[in-house]
């Protein structure tokens, strides 16, 4: 089974696989390749999630076959969960790594609200991660982790190869 090791210690990223970050809601998904929970703070909005593979990877390019074969069905069924649970109109994804700290590849799923201001529109939507402080309260996080949680179908990916 693929897991974070001690070895990157210092990589947040992997901080969150092995759940030291405290995202609200706990982990919302997990199998042996892939781990899915909640941005952690400052909470930027309520469903702002972060999907990473648990083994430490810094390109696409380098995910395995089965990591690769998962990562499609996995973001389409957690972003249909994602839409249910907030009533977004969309579900932008996004993958950057050039963070310090976060070279690791994660994948942020972002609820794209029907009422977002058009300079929040696409990428623009990162502006929110800019403050020191919550815009939304931890337990709203929390409410749509769980409500993720519950509508994300438990088909496991990486379940061969």
């Amino acid at each position: 089974m693929p897991t974070t090791s001690k070895r990157h210690a210092d990589c947040g990223t992997c901080k969150g696989v092995r759940n030291e970050l405290g995202a609200p809601g706990g982990v919302i998904y997990e199998d042996r390749l892939w781990h899915l929970d909640h941005i952690v703070r400052p909470l930027p909005m309520a469903g702002w999630l972060i999907l990473k593979p648990k083994r430490h990877v810094e390109s696409v390019a380098k995910l395995t076959p089965a990591e690769s074969r998962a990562l499609g069905p996995l973001i389409a069924r957690t972003a249909a969960a994602l839409e249910r649970a907030t009533g977004a109109k969309k579900v932008y994804v996004g993958l950057f790594g050039e963070a310090k700290l976060f070279a690791h590849v994660h994948i942020h799923l972002i609820p794209r609200p029907i009422d977002l201001a058009d300079d929040l529109r696409g990428p623009l939507i990162f502006a929110l991660m800019r403050t020191d402080s919550d815009r939304v309260p931890v337990s709203e996080a929390e409410r749509v982790s769980a409500a993720v949680r519950r509508g994300l179908p438990r088909r496991r990916s990486g379940s061969r190869g």
